[in-house]
């Protein structure tokens, strides 16, 4: 199987992707491809995080990825046996999540970590 679930996903992602590319092996590797250029923006700071609030993440997404730029999507998704959180869950499970972290205690460096 490859990286799609063609069963699901397919017809899906070929129709809403933004590169306009329609068929699954092209659309696998422009993913990576842009992912790793992407990524590298981010590591080398042309591409900078400046907080990470909810609407933060979403724009990282955005960076990262080409579909559902910026904002959750509304559709289930898979990829190969990965099975993405269920759309109808994402904006609690995310608010959720931006809680607790706005929560935690300021870290004085990433060394500090400490598991009880």
């Amino acid at each position: 199987m490859g990286k799609y679930n063609e069963k699901f996903n397919d017809d899906f992602l070929l129709k809403t992707n933004l590169l306009g590319i329609s068929d699954y092996k092209n659309l696998e590797l422009a993913e990576a491809f842009v992912f790793s250029l992407r990524a590298t923006q981010i590591e080398q700071g042309t591409y900078k995080i400046n907080s990470f609030y909810l609407r933060d993440f979403q724009l990282l997404h955005a960076h990262l990825f080409y579909s559902f730029a910026g904002h959750f999507r509304d559709v289930q998704l898979m990829k190969g046996s990965t099975r993405f959180c269920q759309y109808q869950f994402i904006d609690s499970y995310a608010s959720e999540l931006f809680l607790q972290k706005n929560n935690e205690p300021i870290w004085s460096s990433i060394n500090k970590l400490q598991i009880d």
